[in-house]
């Protein structure tokens, strides 16, 4: 228990680091409401804008505002003080509040991500633990060059290649759509996830991290396979997969658990070139669109949505480790 209120303690600290971060550099940004409205905008209207947002004030008023707003405890609508849900700002567009937009794009990039880790620890764990068990041979040198490829491939370049090819080339043969949102509207049966549509970016978001955990798998297993135990329970005759499943896996998972928690949360800000190709409207897309036009509350929402998965991914991987490996729950 300390360890993990260890860890959200530093949690915390990451989300405060990250978002002071943000708010600085925006700072920096010329004069965000002329941008926005315009040149030939009337000054009025330009003074109006800045009061709404808070961006009359100066800077340091402008920063205790945004923390006061992301604060649980503060003033409440009817004027009593007490705890209150963090807020978010509202949007420079439209002023809708962040927190509705943030709502409906991130179920969205978490579908994706999800999808993607899955399918990139089910497969590369399985290959991973082949590789170790067979050695080296002519089949994992191909599927090692092959994860060694995949691993330095560029996303925004795959997602063009897989598109072009599984979604438009071969698509009598796949049936899979190049482009499509995570929802469709079903004329009987109202808004549908569309799960065909999640295959082809999934897909393409999981192979990298695919790769790393091929290799991060064979070569943990491989080293968990010269322990002396394994030899020994080798000697009085356990082998294939109850071998693998007792001694091995538990024992050969603790670096891939590293790797797919930085992975994971890395998906969640770097799916913006995948969610452009295939039209999926996520929290990638959302964050793209919002630095495109400086709108600073959006962006603040989603970097603070980002890091705070990044939190929450990291303390449950941490839970996860006492479970697999005994040694840490000792420590």
């Amino acid at each position: 228990m300390q360890r993990v209120l260890r860890q959200l303690a530093q949690g915390l600290g990451v989300l405060w680091g990250s978002v002071t971060l943000v708010f600085l550099i925006f700072s920096q940004v010329p004069d965000p409401a002329r941008a926005i409205a315009g040149q030939n905008e009337r000054a009025e209207a330009i003074e109006a804008f800045r009061a709404a947002h808070g961006l009359d004030l100066p800077l340091g008023a402008r920063y205790l505002r945004f923390l006061g707003e992301l604060s649980p405890l503060g003033p409440n609508d009817d004027g009593t003080w007490g705890l209150k849900w963090p807020g978010l700002g509202t949007s420079y567009f439209g002023g809708r509040p962040v927190g509705d937009t943030l709502v409906e794009a991130l179920p969205a990039t978490m579908l994706l991500a999800f999808a993607a880790m899955g399918l990139a620890l089910t497969l590369g764990i399985a290959l991973g633990l082949m590789l170790a068990w067979r050695g080296d041979g002519p089949l994992a040198r191909g599927i090692i060059g092959v994860a060694t490829l995949g691993m330095s491939a560029p996303s925004f370049f795959v997602a063009i290649l897989v598109a072009w090819g599984l979604g438009v080339v071969w698509h009598d043969y796949t049936g899979l759509p190049a482009t499509g949102g995570w929802r469709v509207l079903d004329p009987f049966e109202g808004p549908q996830v569309a799960w065909k549509h999640l295959i082809l970016p999934a897909l393409t978001l999981g192979i990298r991290p695919l790769s790393v955990v091929i290799q991060l798998t064979r070569n943990a297993a491989a080293d968990v396979l010269e322990e002396s135990y394994v030899r020994t329970a080798r000697a009085k005759g356990l082998g294939g997969w109850q071998l693998m499943r007792r001694h091995v896996f538990r024992n050969a998972m603790n670096p891939v658990l590293t790797a797919a928690s930085g992975w994971f949360a890395s998906m969640l800000a770097g799916a913006v070139f995948v969610e452009y190709v295939f039209g999926w409207n996520g929290m990638g897309l959302l964050m793209f669109r919002a630095l495109e036009q400086g709108d600073l509350p959006v962006v603040m929402g989603g970097v603070l949505a980002v890091a705070a998965t990044f939190v929450a991914v990291n303390i449950l991987v941490d839970v996860m480790y006492g479970w697999l490996d005994p040694r840490v729950r000792l420590n």
